[in-house]
């Protein structure tokens, strides 16, 4: 985005400019959600693989630019810094990993007297829309720990990193698109919170949002948007939709990163269907 508004981002050691970046407000928020949900062609398994692959080894070939970018904005040293690239480059090696992964299940309905010959299977559909919001201290790693997840299962992110320390998180987000992301997929937003974190969290567009800061930042944020609790269980007979029910095993433990990002959904069929989604 070309505006006219810029933020700039000052070195917090030494006072020095490290960059600017335009600066954005509720207009380009409601701008980026409705670009989210619009859509485009959706990504297999394997294309999402591939682009979380190709950003770690491109990531991994940029150390050295990043890492000093960290630091500029940061104050951080380059030994913290490099560390800090390495983890990001961990971090999308292992959301590749977890995008090729089928946790669906299948289930036997005539386990009791009155079970029909049936199966019921359940898949994992990304949420329409979540918001990632991240603060100042380890900009690359709280970035990745939030989007790369939500890319391998297939969820638009919007991100609002802090205003302290942005850069990379525009950098990042440059690097994702260069491996192939579509735009609609992921947009970083950098502006006042008032405008932009607020629009974010009470927008009802907004299925999920994973957050984190200090407790003050949670202030007008519905509780259950927040990453971490239970998504919805939807049953399906022959592939139409019969009804909701929440479903306790449907959030596992947080061991990737990737629940919470999607609704688990069943589907009922016969034994002869049992593959069709």
């Amino acid at each position: 985005v070309n505006r006219e508004d810029k933020l700039s981002v000052y070195n917090p050691y030494n006072g020095e400019v490290a960059g600017t970046v335009a600066n954005l407000g509720k207009a380009e928020t409601i701008e980026a959600i409705e670009t989210a949900l619009q859509g485009g062609e959706t990504l297999s398994r394997y294309q999402r693989y591939e682009i979380l692959d190709k950003a770690r080894r491109m990531l991994l070939e940029r150390t050295e630019e990043f890492s000093s970018l960290i630091t500029a904005e940061s104050g951080l040293c380059l030994k913290e810094t490099t560390y800090e690239v390495g983890r990001g480059h961990d971090v999308l090696q292992f959301s590749a990993m977890e995008a090729l992964k089928d946790d669906g299940e299948i289930f036997s309905c005539d386990v009791s007297p009155h079970g029909k010959s049936r199966k019921i299977f359940t898949l994992r559909e990304p949420h329409k829309l979540v918001a990632a919001i991240t603060p100042f201290n380890h900009p690359l790693n709280q970035v990745l720990h939030k989007i790369a997840p939500a890319i391998a299962c297939g969820a638009p992110t919007i991100l609002k990193p802090s205003s302290k320390t942005p850069l990379v998180a525009v950098k990042i987000t440059e690097l994702l698109y260069e491996a192939g992301l579509p735009g609609w997929m992921l947009s970083v937003l950098v502006g006042p919170s008032s405008e932009v974190a607020d629009t974010l969290v009470t927008d009802p567009r907004v299925e999920v949002v994973s957050f984190t800061g200090g407790e003050d930042g949670l202030q007008g944020v519905p509780r259950g948007k927040l990453f971490g609790l239970l998504p919805s269980r939807r049953a399906v007979d022959d592939g139409d939709r019969v009804g909701n029910a929440d479903c306790s095993a449907g959030l596992r433990s947080n061991r990737n990163g990737l629940d919470g990002l999607v609704d688990d959904e069943l589907h009922l069929g016969s034994d002869d269907h049992a593959s069709r989604g």
